[in-house]
C-alpha cells in the first residue's frame, strides 16, 4: 500500500524552523562585532593617551595630556562612555602608564536578563620622551 504525502507547505515550515536558529546567531554576531570594535578602540585610545602623556615633562601635564587625548578620541555609536580609569602613573626617569575604560552598549541586548553593556579596561606603558 502506498502512502501519499502532501509536499505543499513543507518548504515554508523548514525555512521558518531554520530562521528560528539562524536569526539569534546573526544577532549574537552583531554583539560580538561591537565588543571586538570597542576593545580595539580602547587599545587605540589608551595608546594615544600614553603617547601624549609621555611627551610631557611633569606629572600634572601628563595627566592633562592623557585626558585631552581621551576626550578627543572619536566615539562610535556603540561606545556609551570613555574615560581615564586611573590617574596617570608618571615616572620622569623611565615611563608613563595610562589606564583607560570604554563601556560598550550592545546593539542587540541579550534577552532574559543578559548583559546590555560591557566594560573594557586597557593599560599601556610608554617611555618618557619629554624634555627634562
Amino acid at each position: 500500500m502506498k502512502v501519499s504525502r502532501r509536499k505543499r507547505g513543507t518548504s515554508i515550515v523548514e525555512t521558518a524552523a531554520g530562521l528560528f536558529i539562524l536569526i539569534p546567531i546573526v544577532l549574537f554576531l552583531f554583539d560580538v562585532a561591537a565588543a571586538v570594535l570597542a576593545q580595539t578602540a580602547n587599545d587605540s585610545m589608551c595608546k594615544s593617551a600614553a603617547r601624549a602623556a609621555a611627551e610631557t615633562d611633569t606629572a600634572g601635564k601628563a595627566q592633562a595630556a592623557a585626558q585631552t587625548a581621551v576626550d578627543k578620541f572619536p566615539a562610535a555609536g556603540y561606545i556609551k562612555s570613555k574615560r581615564l580609569f586611573k590617574p596617570v602613573v608618571y615616572d620622569p626617569t623611565s615611563s608613563v602608564t595610562v589606564v583607560t575604560e570604554i563601556v560598550c552598549q550592545f546593539p542587540v541586548p541579550i534577552p532574559f536578563g543578559g548583559p546590555s553593556k560591557m566594560n573594557f579596561v586597557t593599560d599601556m606603558t610608554e617611555p618618557v620622551v619629554g624634555k627634562l
